[in-house]
């Protein structure tokens, strides 16, 4: 039996769970360090028989490991490729009708966490995942008609004439992103239960109505479905730096030179005009102007985000002039930066430093 055939039987139940319960990531720190035990067992001659246990340890965490990765291997190849099952509920009549379609997601929507995908991959495979959660959709020729980016699961743009395929989920992202990866192992064929199509006129105060804000989103779902609430071009511009990896604080500091605050944010989520704290001043194209000129000096995002670089170089702007600052930001791929020299800056006043060494150079 192959691997797609010990995922799932014939009638769409897991047949082996465990290949695919537990998360790529956490299993390969686990394995690193139950590896560093072994290695520290054996250097110290410890009991043969301590060693033998360790080393099974090891060895069950590496197949473990191994399975999950060949499973991520094949949903990830063939992922969205085909038409999902989701059985419609007809909210008049209660009745459930089939429709095929596959699935999309809103531009901006909360980002799909791959743990808690992971976590509902592990209920749906054992048979105890609980089929009167609800999962809401709308069609996705809807939201490109009302002007919303809709991408398919895999991230591509779809076009109008490609809408008619797919539906946007709205609520149940994650679970609806472990269904289709089950799916594409190859034989889960079970439809989505308790599905709900909406007509939503707005979609992101939509999202914002049906999500607990004050409590179960953090600063950076908040400002990325702001994006949806509001035309502001911050929000529209944030949103991309946060799916690029910026956290939300340094992403809002180099638009604006300051933090928004919470309430700020969650007048934003309701669609209402925010008022920006003193002395802040929005400015899309300078801030990514800073970003691209850092890129271009081999500052990746992991480092741009941390707050001292955006920091240090407004500080300099205010010691000097803007275009002064520019100018040295613009030199610093001279200095041929690797991640040694980057790591060493750990406050504003190195990065005020490595600017004036690079407008010397």
């Amino acid at each position: 039996m192959n691997m797609k055939e010990n995922l799932v039987s014939a009638n769409g139940n897991a047949e082996s769970a465990n290949v695919i319960m537990g998360n790529t990531e956490e299993l390969a720190k686990n394995l690193k360090s139950e590896e560093k035990e072994l290695e520290r067992l054996t250097k110290k001659k410890a009991n043969a028989a301590v060693i033998a246990a360790q080393q099974d340890v090891v060895n069950g965490i590496r197949a473990e490991l191994s399975k999950v990765e060949e499973f991520e291997k094949i949903s990830n190849e063939n992922i969205g490729n085909e038409f999902l099952r989701f059985s419609v509920v007809n909210e008049e009549t209660g009745a459930r009708a089939e429709q095929q379609k596959k699935i999309a997601f809103v531009k901006n929507n909360r980002p799909v966490n791959s743990k808690k995908v992971d976590g509902f991959i592990a209920l749906i495979a054992n048979n105890k995942y609980e089929k009167a959660y609800p999962i809401i959709v709308v069609e996705a020729s809807k939201l490109i008609e009302a002007g919303y980016t809709v991408t398919d699961i895999k991230g591509n743009k779809l076009t109008a004439e490609e809408a008619a395929d797919y539906f946007v989920i709205l609520d149940g992202q994650h679970r609806s992103t472990a269904f289709a990866k089950l799916f594409a192992t190859g034989k889960y064929t079970e439809a989505i239960p308790n599905v709900y199509v909406r007509d939503v006129e707005n979609t992101g105060e939509y999202l914002v109505d049906i999500n607990n804000v004050g409590s179960s989103w953090d600063k950076k779902d908040k400002l990325v479905v702001a994006s949806l609430t509001t035309k502001e071009e911050l929000f529209q511009n944030v949103a991309t730096l946060l799916n690029e990896g910026f956290n939300p604080s340094t992403a809002i500091l180099i638009y604006t030179g300051k933090n928004l605050s919470d309430r700020q944010v969650n007048k934003a989520l309701q669609g209402e005009e925010i008022t920006l704290p003193k002395d802040a001043k929005i400015d899309t194209e300078r801030g990514d102007k800073f970003i691209n000129l850092c890129k271009a000096a081999n500052i990746s995002v992991p480092f741009i985000t941390k707050r001292y670089f955006i920091k240090g170089f407004n500080s300099y702007v205010t010691a000097t002039t803007e275009e002064k600052a520019f100018e040295a930001l613009d030199k610093l791929k001279d200095l041929n930066l690797d991640e040694k020299r980057l790591k060493d800056i750990k406050e504003e006043s190195d990065f005020v430093m490595m600017l004036k060494e690079a407008l010397k150079a």
